[in-house]
């Protein structure tokens, strides 16, 4: 999977999973989403857009790796029947290279209905 499709299914996932977890929380008596907070919200150093929702941060902390390979196989041999005599050497090299990134994307979550 490509990063970039990665990013976005993970970012849209949530939002859906946050929207389907609102309704369902909701014939409980719950809230789930981007309810509006009261209090401090300056004090608690919530950050909001500019209707005021609360923005929630998705964290993504992804390694990276790349591999290449190459194979080399050979042999001779004599087979007889089911007799067989012969040599057969492999050698095989890999070399492989590992990054991570981290970084954080802003998300306003649905709001909670009700």
């Amino acid at each position: 999977m490509e990063l970039q499709e990665f990013i976005k299914t993970a970012i849209t996932e949530i939002v859906a999973g946050v929207a389907q977890a609102s309704e369902l929380t909701q014939a409980h008596g719950g809230k789930a989403g981007s309810m509006r907070l009261y209090g401090c919200v300056k004090d608690n150093k919530v950050m909001t857009d500019d209707n005021d929702r609360p923005v929630t941060t998705v964290e993504f902390d992804i390694a990276l790796a790349e591999a290449s390979s190459k194979d080399t196989k050979g042999g001779i041999g004599v087979y007889l029947g089911a007799v067989g005599l012969g040599s057969q050497g492999a050698s095989h090299g890999e070399a492989s290279t590992h990054s991570r990134i981290k970084f954080t994307v802003p998300v306003v979550l649905p709001d909670a209905k009700g």
